[in-house]
């Protein structure tokens, strides 16, 4: 006497079910909310930031990933014109900074490290090295913030 494969199929046919099921179009926290955009950023001793220029939404989160390809420290800091400025004069004050801030992380050579941040204002935003001297010579990013 033969069994019927009734149960066997009908699992079958749930597991292909789940598998063609619409994926999410971009990935989600725990909370519900979107990822942020994952941009990687790369700090060279020939004092740049490879890219050296993006562009983002108004109102978007961004997650840097910022690796130091060089064999000297360098720092990742966000922020407009003005904020460079007083950045870039507490370093001097402080002869160096070796501690991460909100808008700003210090990269040991051969390291990566993560910035989170929403750029919540349109118009330019910098990104820039303040070890002494860097920042002079050109170790600066624009960030493009759509309105």
């Amino acid at each position: 006497m033969h069994r019927p494969v009734i149960v066997p199929l009908a699992a079958l046919a749930a597991l292909l079910a789940a598998c063609s099921a619409p994926v999410a179009s971009s990935p989600t926290s725990p909370s519900g909310a979107a990822s942020p955009r994952v941009i990687a950023v790369t700090m060279i001793d020939t004092l740049r930031f490879e890219p050296d220029g993006f562009s983002v939404a108004l109102g978007e989160t961004v997650r840097f990933e910022v690796t130091n390809a060089g064999a000297i420290r360098h720092e990742f800091f966000i922020g407009d014109a003005d904020a460079q400025a007083d950045h870039e004069a507490e370093m001097v004050e402080m002869g160096g900074m070796l501690h991460d801030e909100p808008n700003g992380i210090s990269v040991e050579p051969g390291e990566m490290k993560t910035l989170e941040h929403t750029f919540d204002a349109a118009g330019s935003v910098l990104l820039g090295c303040h070890e002494p001297g860097h920042y002079d010579a050109g170790m600066v990013a624009t960030v493009s913030v759509g309105g």
